[in-house]
């Protein structure tokens, strides 16, 4: 979904969009980094634009659902993914010099493209290791026993 920089102004606009799990989870298969964990579902993202001059202001919400695999004893789990966020897009036709996460952004043209906002905000939002909860057991290194539901068999 494309926003309109002509269509904003200083009054603030409510945007809700969807961005769909497949092209979330082609970009997580792309960084070994995340491990086993993908979206299962469409990711809602809630947002407020306006703008200020060229500069556009950014204020929103990611939410979605992410199917996980536990690095300590491989099972698979669901959580819940909330993301906010908030940064200014300046308008710019070459590579500003940002620092990393410095709440900047830019953008070219008349154009925003929300789809890519969502997902640079979903891939914030993953974790590098997953837990199925801080207290798992993991796996015995001998036998291979989930120590969360059975005991050692060494």
């Amino acid at each position: 979904m494309k926003l309109r920089t002509t269509e904003l102004s200083e009054q603030v606009k409510l945007v809700d969009y969807r961005e769909p799990a497949d092209a979330l989870n082609e970009l997580i298969d792309q960084s070994p980094r995340f491990g086993e964990q993908y979206f299962r579902d469409t990711v809602s993202v809630t947002a407020e634009f306006y703008r200020y001059g060229t500069d556009v202001h950014v204020t929103g919400r990611l939410t979605g659902d992410l199917a996980c695999t536990c690095v300590r004893c491989l099972d698979e789990f669901y959580r819940p993914v909330t993301r906010d966020f908030k940064f200014l897009l300046v308008k710019s036709d070459k590579e500003p010099e940002l620092e990393p996460d410095a709440g900047l952004d830019r953008y070219q043209g008349e154009e925003i493209d929300l789809g890519a906002l969502a997902r640079e905000q979903a891939l914030l939002a993953l974790e590098p290791k997953s837990l199925c909860s801080e207290d798992c057991k993991g796996l015995c290194s001998g036998c291979g026993a989930s120590l969360n539901s059975e005991p050692c068999r060494c």
